[in-house]
């Protein structure tokens, strides 16, 4: 297996967990963990269902473009690697900003649902 595709398959294996089947208490070891997030059950519960969604797109869409870029690109494989692994990398971190801006809208600061 390519090691490029690591990163991908992580973010759709991960996507589906925390989509499907997220951590079912609040915890600091496992999950999506920010302060917006751990406020209460129901941020918890949406920051994982929103962070899976972008997760599975992301990875599902990452691992296309790295499988077709691996034939098609004309870099040398190690140069291509690190290029994979970076965008791997701010893939898996772009979805952030996005998911708290969401918990900010949606919620309060005591983590309840705004109406």
């Amino acid at each position: 297996m390519n090691t490029d595709l690591l990163i991908p398959i992580i973010m759709i294996i991960f996507g589906l967990i925390f989509k499907l089947k997220p951590p079912a208490k609040i915890n600091f070891m496992y999950g999506y963990r920010t302060t917006r997030s751990m406020q209460s059950k129901q941020a918890w519960g949406y920051a994982h269902s929103h962070i899976g969604t972008l997760w599975l797109y992301i990875g599902v869409i990452l691992f296309f473009l790295i499988i077709i870029s691996n034939y098609f690109v004309p870099i040398e494989k190690k140069y291509l690697s690190f290029i994979h692994i970076g965008t791997g990398l701010i893939a898996l971190i772009i979805g952030i900003p996005f998911v708290e801006k969401d918990l900010k809208e949606k919620f309060d600061e005591h983590g309840n649902l705004k109406k």
